[in-house]
This record gives C-alpha cells, sequence and structure tokens, in this order.
C-alpha cells in the first residue's frame, strides 16, 4: 500500500500544473493584449493607421520568419492555404481595422468590443462548422450584441458625431475575423506546432501584402525621414515595436498553444480580462469613461457568460 501511494504521487502533482496552464496563459496574453491598445495609440500619434498595422505585422513578420522557414521544412503543404488565411484573419485585417477604428474612438472603447470575440467564435462555429450549442449559449450571443450597441452608442457620445458609431463597428468586424481564425486553427490545423502557425502566418502576410504596401507607398522614403522630426517619434517607434513582438508575435503563438490545449471558445475568453487592463490604462491616459460603457461591458460580460456555460 506505501509503495502505491508513492508511485502515484507524482501523478497527482503534476496534474494540477497542467490544469492550471491555460489559466495562466490567458492571464499573460490578457497582460499583452489589453496594453496593446494604448501602445497602438502611441503610434497613432505620428504615424497613419495604415502606417501603423503595417508596421506592426512587417516587424512580427521579420522576427517569426526564420522560424517560418523552420517550419515550413516539416509542414504538410496541404495546410499551407489555411496558416496563410489565418495570417489575414487572426493578424492582418484586424491589425488595420483597429488602428483605424482608434482615430475616432478611444482605446478604451477599442478593448471593451474587442470583448465580442467568443460572441464571434461561437457564432461562427455553429454557423460554418455546425458546432452544437445549447439555449443559454445563444442568449449569450444575443445579451452580447445588446452590449455592443450599447458601447457603439458611448463611441458616438465621445466625439459627439455619427461618424464615430460607423468607426466602433470596426473592432466588431475584426472579431469576426478572431472567430474565424480560432474556428480554423482549433478544427483544421490540430497537431501543427504553434510557432510553426503563427510563423508562416504573419510572415506570409508580410511577404505578399503589408511589405510590399510599405516599400510601394514610400514609407521608407518619404515617410518614416518627415516622422522623425515629430517630438513624439521615439516614443512611437518603441510602441510599435513592442506593439509587433509582445502584441503579435509572442502572443499569437501563445493564444494558439492555447486554443490547442483548450477549447476555441474558452481562448478567445481572454477578453474578459482584456477590457479590464486596457480600461486601467485609458483612465491614466486620461481618457473619459461614462456610464454606458461600464454598462455595456457588463452586458456583454454577462452574454460570454452564458456563452461558455455548459450543463
Amino acid at each position: 500500500m506505501t509503495n502505491q501511494r508513492m508511485t502515484n504521487q507524482p501523478s497527482n502533482q503534476s496534474e494540477p500544473r497542467k490544469d492550471l496552464l491555460p489559466f495562466i496563459i490567458l492571464a499573460v496574453l490578457s497582460l499583452i493584449w489589453g496594453s496593446s491598445f494604448i501602445l497602438m495609440k502611441r503610434g497613432l500619434e505620428v504615424f497613419a493607421p495604415m502606417q501603423v498595422a503595417a508596421l506592426r505585422i512587417a516587424i512580427s513578420g521579420v522576427v517569426l520568419f526564420p522560424f517560418a522557414v523552420w517550419g515550413l521544412k516539416s509542414l504538410d503543404k496541404r495546410h499551407l492555404p489555411y496558416l496563410l488565411l489565418c495570417g489575414a484573419l487572426g493578424n492582418g485585417i484586424p491589425a488595420i481595422l483597429f488602428s483605424t477604428a482608434q482615430r475616432y474612438i478611444n482605446s478604451s472603447t477599442s478593448a471593451l468590443l474587442n470583448s465580442l470575440t467568443p460572441l464571434s467564435t461561437l457564432l461562427i462555429g455553429v454557423l460554418v462548422f455546425r458546432v452544437v450549442v445549447e439555449r443559454a449559449q445563444v442568449l449569450g450571443v444575443l445579451i452580447g450584441f445588446v452590449g455592443a450597441t450599447l458601447l457603439v452608442v458611448a463611441a458616438r457620445g465621445e466625439t459627439m458625431t455619427t461618424e464615430a458609431s460607423w468607426y466602433a463597428m470596426l473592432p466588431v468586424a475584426a472579431t469576426v475575423c478572431y472567430g474565424l481564425n480560432a474556428n480554423i486553427v482549433s478544427r483544421l490545423l490540430k497537431g501543427i506546432p504553434p510557432m510553426t502557425i503563427n510563423s508562416i502566418a504573419v510572415s506570409g502576410v508580410t511577404i505578399f501584402f503589408f511589405l510590399p504596401y510599405l516599400i510601394w507607398s514610400g514609407f521608407f522614403t518619404e515617410a518614416l525621414p518627415q516622422a522623425q522630426s515629430h517630438p513624439m517619434f521615439s516614443v512611437a517607434i518603441l510602441s510599435i515595436i513592442g506593439l509587433s513582438v509582445l502584441g503579435t508575435a509572442l502572443s499569437n503563438a501563445l493564444f494558439t498553444h492555447l486554443i490547442q490545449i483548450s477549447s476555441p471558445v474558452f481562448s478567445s475568453s481572454v477578453t474578459y480580462l482584456i477590457p479590464i487592463v486596457a480600461m486601467v490604462w485609458g483612465v491614466l491616459d486620461g481618457e473619459h469613461l461614462t456610464a454606458l460603457h461600464y454598462i455595456g461591458i457588463v452586458v456583454i460580460l454577462a452574454g460570454i457568460y452564458l456563452v461558455n456555460k455548459r450543463k
């Protein structure tokens, strides 16, 4: 009996660590991505939205390129189109949408709207991948969209223009991209190492789109030299580098691993914590949040709770 207990002990100790790993990754991602909105805001003080998005992805693509070359050696080539699609849906398109939106809405609102990602993930799973859902999850999706509507109305109040309301829809569109990406990774790319998925996806969208854009738009010959005279140039560049290395290269690999060891809906629940981190940064930066912002996020989180609820 004594020997049996001693034999079973190591496995009992390692099991809690394995169970905690998804939650640890979730916490790290929330801190990184929650801070990315304020970094984006700093970059936009000097550069145009498309330039911030292109620089963010291009720097990440350069950092990850050696890993992409290594990953291609062992990759089944039939997975390559899906990886390139993940590069567009999980990185490229959302980067453009968020950068553009933050010219008209504050970073806190942008982060709050990003919390719709679990709802979008569930909807995509149902409509495209035929995932079976419960009534509580359907109700959660409906409640979530009510919360998003409140935030769109709150965004209009930030500038008192209808234009802001339309730009507040861009982060919502980005969550649809994230939802598609999460389901593709979970259901079509199982078994592929997270760094391989992330490096090929980001490097691919860099090579085929963002790097050509930066070159042909004259960014390196005209925009960058002109920006160097701006008093906030150093802060903007460092913010974009941090956004690239931490907010894209490292965090996407962690997120891909999280999807593989848990589920798409659990993984996208990182948006529970992202708005809290982003709102703290926003308040410290002087952003004004109204009661409607807080009501909207509570409604969205209630919807996400129902989406993740199981019988």
